[in-house]
């Protein structure tokens, strides 16, 4: 019977299968495993740190809510625990401040303060909320043409950062956490002890020149003596005799390395007291008119040269008398460097207790007492009166003519200014040949920074006016001026000198 010519129902008749299709989605708890074919391979970028991230990236759309209140966390910040560090990190101050740095930042993402400020936590505007609404509208799938349904869970998920947590989210067993203070913030202050005064100083270099004459005298009476030392032990015959050995073999030099590092000790202590003196002395310009700066420093440099000898040959043979007398001298040097200093010093308080403005009686006689204060500075016996201008007929008087050049100003403030505390801001660099109006302007321009920047006071001085005789007016405010900076000068120059006189009791050092 022909297939064609029947019209009953066939009995090996089968119904067409329908079309091969893939199955669903894996479970998110299976592990993916690397892509079929992938172009380029994906062996050497497939970690289990992108299996682990991947399994939680298909878990954490499901069970995002649920797990927010279990981590005590918010927008990455956590609460700042103690830590302890190293002997040298307590010494910095950087250092220590960290913890109050995120006790700062836990409780501004505790309280909502950082949310929608800056960065990562900013509020999207519209440009940037219309760029992000177009990217989610891409379809990832299509793009690089596999089917949709093969990520995980259907659609992409979304990062858990992006997401908004509440302040139910914090830990209810956390205690309530105290604004930030004061107290956050242990700031320690280092303690910098005050630089010793002038007599401490010299007591400790002089009692050093005294330890180091002792020292050396108890070598020169050794060398009087002639103290024998042992015989070294004879040497052995069936090895070779090389110099070192016989440094190291020779008479007394145990002994002699114990009297090298005494003095080393001593000598050492001396240098460095005299130089402690020499910089840290609150009047170098009367330590230039005792002894010039090159001259201290070559008698430093010759000492140090001398011990630098002896510990080069390990103080064999003990000190010779050359080393012994250049250091006998320098030490002689310094004690009469010190009784030179004494002397300029007491003449120089001799000149003080002559001055007359440094009296307190001056009411009504303002003026003239400035007038002498400057006076003892310039030592000029041509020196003009400082008279009123409101008493005088013709402006400028002659007191003001001669300061109208600046140069007298500004050669009476770099002398004064050797007489304070404070030696900065001097005038290097000023005009000696005032005949031009220019330069007698640079000079007063000069002496009203320099009364500024040292003295802080503030000069208001027509420059133009006073060189060109504009009005009356400019020679008004010059001697006002004047008046204003010799008044500020001297009630510092006398407080520091009053400071200076008053002897402190200070107990001896033993050494």
């Amino acid at each position: 019977m022909a297939l064609g010519t029947s019209n009953g129902p066939r009995d090996d008749y089968t119904s067409p299968s329908p079309p091969l299709t893939r199955g669903s989605s894996p479970s998110p708890s299976i592990s993916p495993t690397p892509a079929l074919l992938a172009c380029p391979p994906l062996d050497r970028c497939f970690s289990t740190n992108s299996l682990a991230s991947s399994d939680f990236s298909g878990r954490s759309s499901g069970s995002r809510s649920s797990t927010g209140s279990a981590v005590s966390r918010r927008r990455g910040y956590v609460r700042p625990q103690g830590a302890s560090f190293a002997d040298s990190a307590r010494n910095r101050d950087s250092v220590m401040s960290l913890g109050s740095i995120a006790h700062l930042q836990y409780y501004f993402a505790r309280t909502g303060v950082l949310d929608g400020k800056g960065a990562q936590l900013a509020r999207e505007g519209p440009k940037k909320r219309d760029s992000s609404l177009r990217v989610s509208i891409a379809d990832p799938a299509q793009e690089y043409g596999f089917p949709r349904d093969s990520h995980l869970g259907g659609e992409i998920v979304n990062s858990p950062i992006d997401e908004d947590v509440d302040s139910q989210d914090w830990d209810g067993d956390e205690p309530f956490m105290l604004p930030p203070t004061v107290s956050t913030y242990a700031h320690r202050t280092q303690y910098v002890p005050p630089p010793p005064d002038l007599e401490t100083l010299r007591r400790e270099l002089q009692e050093s020149l005294g330890h180091v004459l002792k020292a050396l005298g108890d070598v020169q009476a050794q060398q009087e003596e002639k103290v024998d030392v042992p015989p070294p032990p004879p040497l052995k015959s069936d090895r070779a005799i090389d110099e070192e050995e016989i440094v190291q073999r020779s008479p007394g030099r145990g002994w002699h390395e114990i009297q090298g590092m005494h003095i080393l000790d001593v000598v050492t202590l001396a240098i460095k007291a005299a130089k402690e003196y020499y910089t840290m002395h609150e009047h170098p310009e009367r330590l230039s008119k005792v002894k010039p700066e090159k001259q201290i420093r070559e008698e430093l440099l010759g000492v140090l040269d001398i011990l630098k000898r002896m510990a080069a040959r390990s103080f064999a043979g003990g000190m010779k008398l050359e080393e012994l007398n250049v250091i006998i001298g320098w030490v002689r040097s310094v004690q009469q460097f010190l009784v030179a200093e004494k002397k300029v010093e007491e003449q120089e308080a001799k000149d003080r207790a002559s001055w007359k403005w440094l009296a307190r009686d001056w009411k009504g006689y303002e003026r003239l007492r400035e007038w002498e204060f400057m006076k003892t500075f310039i030592q000029n016996e041509d020196f003009p009166a400082w008279t009123d201008p409101a008493e005088a007929d013709v402006l400028p008087t002659p007191f003001l003519a001669v300061m109208s050049s600046g140069l007298t100003l500004v050669l009476l403030h770099n002398r004064i200014l050797k007489k304070s505390k404070r030696h900065s801001e001097e005038i290097k660099a000023y005009h000696t040949d005032t005949a031009k109006p220019y330069r007698a302007a640079d000079n007063l321009r000069y002496w009203i920074k320099a009364a500024e920047i040292r003295w802080e006071t503030k000069l208001d001085v027509d420059v133009m006016g006073v060189v060109y005789n504009k009005n009356q007016e400019v020679w008004r405010n010059l001697d006002k001026a004047i008046l204003a900076w010799c008044r500020t000068v001297r009630e510092e120059i006398t407080h520091f000198w009053q400071q200076g006189a008053v002897q402190v009791s200070v107990p001896v050092l033993n050494f």
